[in-house]
C-alpha cells in the first residue's frame, strides 16, 4: 500500500490539500485496469514537519511521494461529509490514487479562506 497517511498533504498543481482520511481499496471491485485509466491527474504528497523529541528541532515539510496518478478531485458524498466534516469553512473532496496493489481513496479538505 502507498505510504500516505492522515495529516499528509496531497499536492495537485500548486495547491495543497490536507488529507483527512485514507481508505484502502486493495481488494475491491474497483481494482480493475479500466478503473486505473480514470486516474489522469498527476499529484504528489508532502509530509508535514515533525519535531524531534530529543533535540527539539523541527524538520521541514518534504515531498514524500511524487508522480502519483489520481482521479480528478470531486466533492465528497453526503455520507463522507457527515462522517468527516468539521463544520469549519471547508469543503471535503475525494479522489482515488492507483498503485500496483490497488487503490486508496483520499478524503481531502479544501480550506475556504
Amino acid at each position: 500500500m502507498l505510504d500516505i497517511r492522515e495529516g499528509d498533504f496531497l499536492v495537485v498543481g500548486t495547491k495543497e490539500y490536507p488529507i483527512k482520511a485514507v481508505l484502502d481499496f486493495a481488494k475491491s471491485e474497483f481494482n480493475t485496469p479500466s478503473f486505473a485509466k480514470l486516474c489522469t491527474v498527476t499529484a504528489s504528497t508532502k509530509r508535514p514537519p515533525t519535531v524531534n523529541a530529543s533535540t527539539g528541532l523541527r524538520s521541514t515539510s518534504s515531498t514524500n511521494l511524487s508522480n502519483l496518478k489520481c482521479m480528478p478531485l470531486d466533492p465528497a458524498s453526503n455520507e463522507i461529509m457527515v462522517r468527516y466534516g468539521t463544520g469549519a469553512p471547508t469543503e471535503l473532496l475525494t479522489t482515488f490514487i492507483a498503485d500496483a496493489a490497488g487503490f486508496v481513496e483520499l478524503i481531502l479538505e479544501d480550506l475556504k479562506t
